[in-house]
């Protein structure tokens, strides 16, 4: 048995003899000759081995002599096929390469080339590209092998101006007291309160960024969006630098605070205490308190407030931060919902912080920290913290909250079941109302449509003239506005239900180290209520479905 090859065909030639002849000893003998990857021609064996059995036949009939030679087309040569599949958004192009069957591979500069002339010419991955030749190579004859060999290059927007604070303590500390030693703190101490002097500088504002323009593989660019300038907003207590137009100046002494796109310098109001003797505190700036609010006393204050005691009056209400080094402490009540009335309530605009929390209404713009605990209050904010807030190992214990995104505690509920009603729908609660009235007037554009139909339906039936089909015409003009009204009122409903979840799937409570029973949560309509005691969890959407599921 020979093989001859001869433009990239491989010819077989075989003569016949009394021995048999399969398909197996072909093949065997292509790979023993160096052709087993080649594409073996099957009908063309099929005719060889029948023409071998009839001869064969002869032979053994002494009709014919042995050694007669058959030769056939055995097998071809065949290249490596390139394929390319690019992305409809242009950003990505893969290379597919359908193995060789005995003939040359796909080289890495073959590819490059091949994939140039078929459009695509930035971003490509020199790693991506050898790796796929290596292995097309390698691979079984005629398999397919697919990689992407070149990216896009994403737009990068530009972002408007920037602006940084330049006193560190101007930013809330959140739940960091002053650290007394490695292992002591004082819980009432939270270090020496910020404060400027006037022609100190309190804020920066960096340039917008241009943005850098995309590219995609077939060359096309993508401009980016330059990012804006952004204005100052000027507080009380600020101005600009009369040398830098990005640099702002405290104009006076006192406490400063970041608003938007700016910062104030609120002048500071201190006492020692809050009591009968000194009367309600109302202050425009910043107060200091170095001892406690006693009960029914009241704090209103246009920045942050300091207690460094304990807070026992009815109202503490900041338009900034509320740190209190002590214990919110109100008049213990029997029940804790929605709208129980407490004697003790806070209100800021910013965060809350404080040691312990119990019997008090607490509503912030911003989140809640507690070191220890919280008990039976009423809060409203963006998230709670219980304990620092990198290992929240505080607790959590009956009450209600209204919150944006959730809690974080160590321990949620208590062995004796008090009750905890948690609704994660403060952000919701807008969206929900906003598609109610939408929906209204989606039902109110229905009912006009029904009846300008009803309207078009009995001018049908009247014989027409001028008139009857100019005011058709003015009808159908009026079905077709509300009809377009009622598709675009349908689309802002869809949209803020899109919101609408999207918002509670950023909601989630985690209880580092344990649950309790008679937790109830609210993912707007959607309820759970713990029912007996569990290890770490974190209670979530899961799938559209409200879920209590272990936490690692």
């Amino acid at each position: 048995m020979q093989f001859t090859e001869h433009n990239n065909s491989i010819k077989i030639t075989v003569p016949v003899t009394l021995n048999a002849l399969t398909a197996q000893d072909v093949n065997a003998q292509l790979q023993q000759a160096g052709y087993g990857r080649c594409f073996l021609i099957q009908d063309q064996l099929t005719n060889l081995l029948i023409e071998y059995q009839q001869i064969q036949q002869k032979i053994k009939d002494k009709l014919q002599a042995e050694g007669v030679p058959l030769t056939y087309r055995i097998a071809d040569m065949r290249p490596a096929e390139l394929k390319f599949d690019i992305s409809e958004d242009k950003m990505s192009a893969a290379a597919i390469i359908t193995s060789a069957w005995g003939g040359p591979p796909v080289s890495a500069n073959m590819l490059v080339k091949a994939a140039q002339e078929a459009g695509v010419v930035f971003g490509f991955s020199k790693e991506h590209i050898i790796k796929l030749v290596t292995h097309a190579s390698k691979a079984d004859p005629g398999s397919k092998v697919k990689l992407v060999i070149a990216r896009g290059r994403q737009v990068v927007q530009g972002v408007d101006s920037r602006f940084e604070a330049l006193i560190p303590d101007m930013e809330s500390r959140r739940n960091k007291p002053l650290l007394q030693s490695e292992e002591k703190a004082d819980l009432r101490d939270f270090g020496v309160i910020p404060s400027i002097r006037a022609a100190e500088p309190l804020m920066r504002r960096h340039p917008p960024t241009a943005g850098v323009d995309g590219m995609t593989v077939t060359g096309n660019v993508l401009p980016a969006t330059p990012g804006h300038v952004v204005e100052w907003n000027l507080g009380e207590g600020s101005e600009l630098s009369a040398e830098d137009a990005d640099l702002l100046l405290a104009a006076r002494d006192g406490l400063p605070r970041v608003i938007e796109n700016g910062a104030t310098v609120d002048e500071v109001f201190t006492v020692k205490n809050v009591d009968l003797a000194t009367g309600h505190i109302i202050f425009r700036g910043s107060v200091v308190i170095n001892g406690d609010v006693t009960e029914s006393m009241k704090v209103i204050a246009g920045g942050n407030v300091f207690v460094k005691g304990f807070v026992e009056g009815s109202l503490i209400e900041a338009g900034g931060d509320i740190r209190i080094g002590g214990a919110i402490i109100g008049h213990q009540i029997a029940t804790v919902e929605k709208d129980t009335e407490y004697s003790t309530e806070l209100k800021a605009q910013g965060d809350i912080e404080c040691n312990i929390a119990q019997y008090a209404r607490l509503n912030a713009n911003g989140n809640i920290y507690v070191k220890k605990q919280i008990m039976h209050c009423a809060v409203s904010a963006a998230k709670v913290y219980a304990g620092p807030e990198d290992n929240p190992n505080g607790k959590v214990i009956g009450g209600y909250f209204y919150l944006d995104y959730g809690i974080h505690t160590g321990n949620l509920g208590a062995p004796s079941s008090s009750n905890i009603y948690i609704e994660l729908n403060r952000l919701t609660d807008p969206i929900v109302e906003k598609q109610e009235v939408l929906r209204a007037s989606i039902a109110a554009a229905k009912k006009d449509m029904l009846d300008i139909r009803e309207q078009l339906e009995k001018l049908k039936k009247i014989e027409g003239n001028a008139q009857i089909e100019l005011r058709r015409q003015e009808l159908q003009g009026e079905f077709d506005e509300h009809k377009t009204v009622a598709l675009a009122l349908i689309e802002d409903v869809k949209a803020l239900e899109l919101q609408r979840k999207e918002k509670l799937g950023q909601a989630l409570i985690v209880a580092h180290q344990q649950l309790f029973s008679a937790v109830e949560v609210h993912f707007d309509k959607d309820i759970i209520r713990s029912r007996r005691e569990y290890g770490p969890s974190k209670i979530l959407l899961v799938d559209g479905s409200v879920s209590i599921e272990p936490f690692y």
